[in-house]
């Protein structure tokens, strides 16, 4: 026993050795992260209702397949699949700073560029961050394909001191996180 764990330690020890001289040729890119609750509306095509569980499935706009449990106020009575509604739910926004310079961040910056699929389908966006507003503890940031700015503010010590350490120009990659949708209204 004794002998068979020396070894594993030793084969451990030459892939340590291996791997940091392979990532001596990576730039290191510091990381920080912190979450923001976010109300979002977005359109949508219903996919599915139940209402004995009280969730709606839905695909939105840009294509991500969301489904959700609803508020106790939600009505799902009447709400068809197929047809297209305005939702409006809670979600966490995750944002890890990036303050990227190597590869891949002049192609997220890039105008009109457009995400992956999967990048789609998890909840992965990709940031640019346009203005700090120290004073009133808040970021404003702009997906890379244009768009609306969001503002999140930062309501806790951790996220304040996160405000910081980013920069206008820095990209930011987020992850949505859907927790619950509290209204369904027709498309118009």
């Amino acid at each position: 026993m004794i002998i068979r764990s020396l070894k594993l330690a030793a084969v451990a020890v030459v892939l340590a050795a291996g791997s940091a001289s392979a990532q001596s040729a990576l730039e290191v890119v510091p990381r920080s992260g912190v979450s923001f609750n976010n109300t979002a509306t977005v359109r949508a095509t219903v996919e599915s209702v139940d209402a004995e569980t009280h969730t709606i499935a839905f695909i939105t706009a840009n294509g991500r397949l969301l489904s959700m449990a609803t508020a106790d106020g939600v009505n799902l009575a009447g709400i068809q699949d197929g047809a297209a509604v305005n939702i409006t739910y809670n979600e966490v926004v995750t944002l890890l700073n990036l303050r990227q310079k190597g590869p891949g961040s002049k192609e997220a910056r890039k105008e009109g560029a457009t995400p992956d699929q999967v990048d789609v389908e998890i909840g992965r966006l990709t940031l640019t961050v346009v203005a700090v507003d120290l004073a009133a503890n808040k970021v404003s940031l702009i997906d890379g394909r244009g768009g609306e700015v969001k503002t999140y503010a930062a309501t806790s010590i951790a996220k304040q001191d996160m405000l910081k350490k980013i920069k206008v120009g820095d990209v930011v990659i987020g992850l949505t996180t859907p927790l619950l949708v509290t209204a369904i209204a027709p498309a118009k």
